[in-house]
């Protein structure tokens, strides 16, 4: 199966390559890393899910070529947009919608946003899917400059014949300059403000401009290898760094005494008092803080049996590595989806830490991505 805009997009640059020989690519890419910071330990079999319409989120841009489209930019252009027609990544429903939506906006001869002008209506399109519960939503993102007229526009999408439910239908709006999804202001057209993925036995309400792992399939498993690998007791505390909606924190939950999880955003923070809630898991709290400051402050008193670290790209400073060694945890659970930053944080633990095994997880089949998870333990 290879998408009609495949060699156009720049999203699955492994598309033409059979999927056997991508997990390879993969697992050598691992190997490689481990001897170029010679480190040694055991390394999981790749685990792997779908293939096809693994992703929860897309965000599409309009854009003029003459007549109005609706799509992704350009490889080899990023200044233009070509008309996305199928996502093989995404969602069976993405023709459907994105069609409707453009052929609506071209009725009212709506005009695309200029970046360098800084004219026109329409900016982007949003939509969000669940893979466990068959959810939809919908966010529409302008500028103030036009009034949408909102209850055709919600008819239209109700109208259409998919696969899923439009449970949220939005219309965000953004008057910044730049190009990416500023949330300035979100106005909720139809439906409730979320739609709830189903992940094992916990419920996750996603809204609008929540930050989830961008592959369900993968993350529920991840979450029950980490659940699993160790012998948590009834006595575990334990330290959840970037810890989103609470996602790992929460399926750790049962297993442990308490757990206290540290995000800089705000409204995942909200977002993972909610998840807790909804799930009736008491023994969790998170903390509104950058990782640094919170770590530099020291306010945590208890002691740390067991520490989550899920970094952004870039990894892990200085600061933190020395801060996390300071807390003298006795476990240590590493997941990133940048396996360079991974193995250099890696290699500054070793010290202390025995490195029990690495395992990659490929979260993104068809692109050269891959999210990878370490545990380690305190030595004696």
């Amino acid at each position: 199966m290879i998408c009609k805009h495949f060699g156009i997009c720049g999203g699955c640059k492994f598309q033409d390559i059979p999927y056997p020989e991508q997990l390879a690519l993969k697992e050598n890419k691992i190997i490689e890393l481990i001897e170029r910071y010679d480190i040694k330990t055991k390394v999981n079999p790749i685990n792997y899910f779908p293939q096809w319409f693994y992703r929860n989120k897309m965000e599409f841009t309009f854009f003029s070529d003459g007549s109005l489209i609706c799509g992704l930019h350009c490889k080899d252009n990023k200044r233009k947009v070509f008309n996305l027609e199928e996502c093989l990544i995404f969602s069976q429903d993405t023709s459907k919608i994105v069609k409707r939506v453009s052929d609506f906006c071209r009725n009212y001869g709506y005009l695309p946003y200029n970046t360098f002008t800084h004219k026109g209506f329409l900016r982007h399109l949003l939509v969000r899917e669940t893979k466990f519960t068959s959810q939809l939503m919908i966010g529409i993102v302008t500028t103030t400059k036009t009034e949408l007229p909102r209850e055709e526009f919600v008819n239209s999408m109700l109208s259409l014949d998919l696969s899923k439910k439009i449970n949220s239908i939005y219309w965000i709006l953004n008057d910044s300059w730049g190009d990416a999804v500023i949330f300035q202001e979100k106005r909720l057209l139809y439906g409730l403000p979320f739609i709830t993925e189903k992940m094992d036995k916990f419920d996750f309400r996603i809204y609008i401009d929540s930050f989830f792992q961008i592959n369900p399939f993968g993350m529920v498993e991840l979450c029950k290898k980490v659940r699993d690998s160790f012998s948590l007791t009834a006595d575990f505390k334990i330290l959840d760094l970037y810890c989103g909606c609470g996602t790992i924190g929460i399926f750790l939950a049962e297993k442990a005494k308490f757990i206290w999880g540290v995000e800089v955003n705000s409204s995942a923070i909200e977002n993972a008092f909610i998840n807790a809630n909804i799930n009736g898991i008491k023994n969790i709290s998170f903390i509104h803080s950058d990782v640094t400051k919170f770590l530099k402050a020291g306010n945590l008193k208890e002691k740390i049996d067991m520490i989550v670290i899920n970094p952004p790209r870039c990894g892990l400073s200085q600061k933190i590595r020395e801060k996390i060694l300071f807390l003298n945890a006795d476990f240590i659970f590493y997941s990133s989806c940048n396996p360079k930053t991974f193995f250099s944080d890696l290699k500054y633990f070793s010290s202390p830490y025995t490195l029990l095994f690495i395992e990659p997880f490929d979260f993104f089949p068809h692109t050269p991505h891959l999210e990878v998870v370490g545990f380690l333990r305190k030595n004696d």
